[in-house]
């Protein structure tokens, strides 16, 4: 170890750059909370003086003073919010991390997926950071006012979600990454493909005069689950009918219903049977009994399905537990509450 004066001295060197460097885009190894280990930072550190840094100065340098946060072997810059730099073109800086929906967009062009074909990452080379939107058309129009063939890529973010893919959120609403993994784009996957379902929520009015909708329990791997009986769409078959019909055969019932309303779309990516990507988007409808239910369920247990269920509107929405779906489960409830 230098002497006291030497030390003193080296400390406030990397002192100096200790800051700079943690907040840098090209700085890897760095995980969600903005901590990055000692000897990635000494190693850096190293890189710009010319000399080897000993990564036990880092964990000194960490500790005088409050710039910046030690745990066990790895240290961040104690501020709070985004660890990097901003943007450079002025725009604004992004907050702490944020829930997404399962599906995020990014605008991009034909040469702009070659090159992140050939990088094996959506990654910028000017570092500023990768924009995502929730919004698939605000995507497209973004696309389209770019220099060359507009191209919209499907992140998806439910899947390895805690292991890869680390997002904040501006004040613009949308969402940012440092960088995208290939695998997490579906439709750069190979033998990706979109499938179309629909599906439907009865809604009535119990004896007492409250309206409630009608659920299916589902036995899956993850266990078992309260969902909207959904399926995929026949061949020219309008999307609304499909809804009807995934009722009528999933929940067993002969009834016919009204349809009183598109509640929304869901859009989440999953594996098919051969571990091949899919997008799937589900329309779903909010449905009206033309006669009484009471009593007519047969449930399909050949899809899965055990039991079909009444809920008030509020039991509804808590015992949907799907990510996607909750958002328009809170829909159906205001568009019931209205019939």
């Amino acid at each position: 170890m230098p002497g006291d004066r030497e030390l003193d001295a080296e400390l406030d060197r990397i002192a100096s750059a200790l800051g700079r460097v943690l907040r840098s885009d090209e700085l890897g190894d760095m995980d969600e909370q903005g901590f990055v280990r000692l000897h990635v930072v000494a190693q850096r550190l190293a890189a710009e003086f010319g000399r080897e840094v000993d990564p036990e100065l880092v964990r000194r340098t960490a500790t005088r003073g409050r710039a910046f946060q030690l745990e066990g072997d790895a240290v961040r810059v104690a501020s709070r919010g985004w660890k990097h730099q901003p943007p450079p073109d002025g725009g604004p800086v992004p907050r702490q991390p944020a829930s997404s929906p399962d599906i995020l967009y990014h605008a991009c062009t034909a040469d702009q997926v070659e090159a992140y074909v050939r990088d094996g990452a959506i990654r910028l080379s000017s570092g500023r950071p990768v924009f995502l939107s929730d919004d698939e058309s605000q995507a497209w129009r973004a696309a389209h006012r770019m220099d060359g063939e507009p191209r919209v890529l499907y992140v998806d973010t439910a899947r390895q979600r805690r292991k890869r893919l680390h997002l904040q959120r501006n004040r613009r609403g949308l969402f940012l990454a440092r960088q995208v993994p290939l695998a997490d784009v579906l439709n750069l996957r190979p033998d990706f493909a979109e499938q179309l379902s629909a599906g439907g929520i009865p809604v009535t009015r119990g004896p007492d005069g409250a309206h409630r909708m009608a659920l299916i329990r589902v036995t899956r791997r993850s266990g078992v689950t309260w969902e909207v009986a959904k399926g995929k769409l026949e061949p020219g078959e309008p999307p609304e009918w499909a809804g009807v019909r995934e009722v009528q055969e999933e929940m067993g019932v002969a009834v016919d219903f009204h349809v009183r309303g598109l509640v929304g779309l869901v859009r989440y990516g999953f594996l098919a049977p051969g571990g091949l990507p899919r997008l799937k988007t589900v329309f779903l409808y909010l449905l009206e009994p033309k006669s009484d239910m009471d009593g007519r369920f047969a449930p399909s247990e050949r899809e899965g399905i055990k039991d079909v269920r009444w809920f008030t509107l509020d039991e509804a929405c808590r015992v949907v537990t799907h990510s996607s779906l909750r958002p328009l489960m809170k829909k159906a409830k205001t568009m019931a509450e209205a019939l």
